[in-house]
């Protein structure tokens, strides 16, 4: 019988372990991939009392010269294959301010991350960048 106790629980835990991983890799919705980068949002978006978002906007690098761009602004040598960015939106995705830049290598190890700041200030969202992108993927249907 405690075998079979045993036997049950260790399914039970390994369902569970399953399921939160399966969640944390289906909390990221990718919105463009091509050759050069992925880009994706995290789906748990915070709204402040003020009404701005807050996103968390995940780039992965497919090419050496992106990779080896962002190593050369951290000042490191290992290539980064991902970057996060905490970046806060107006109520309606026209402005953004970007807080805080996360840093990963190929075997997903943090290698950099700015804290969170509010320096930087607010810029009109523009899809030049992945911020900019995944701002006007967000943003309410502009007629």
């Amino acid at each position: 019988m405690k075998r079979i106790a045993l036997f049950f629980m260790v399914c039970l835990m390994a369902c569970c372990a399953y399921a939160q991983s399966s969640s944390q890799q289906n909390r990221w919705k990718t919105i463009r991939q091509d050759e050069t980068v992925t880009i994706s949002y995290d789906t748990k978006i915070t709204t402040d009392s003020h009404g701005q978002h807050i996103v968390w906007v995940r780039a992965v690098y497919h090419t050496s010269d992106w990779q080896n761009y962002f190593a050369q602004q951290i000042g490191s040598r290992t290539p980064v294959a991902e970057t996060r960015t905490k970046a806060m939106y107006d109520a309606d995705y026209n402005y953004v301010m970007v807080r805080q830049v996360r840093c990963y290598n190929k075997g997903g190890k943090m290698m950099y991350d700015s804290g969170d700041d509010r320096s930087a200030g607010w810029g009109v969202v523009n899809a030049a960048d992945p911020v900019g992108i995944v701002g006007e993927y967000l943003a309410p249907s502009r007629y």
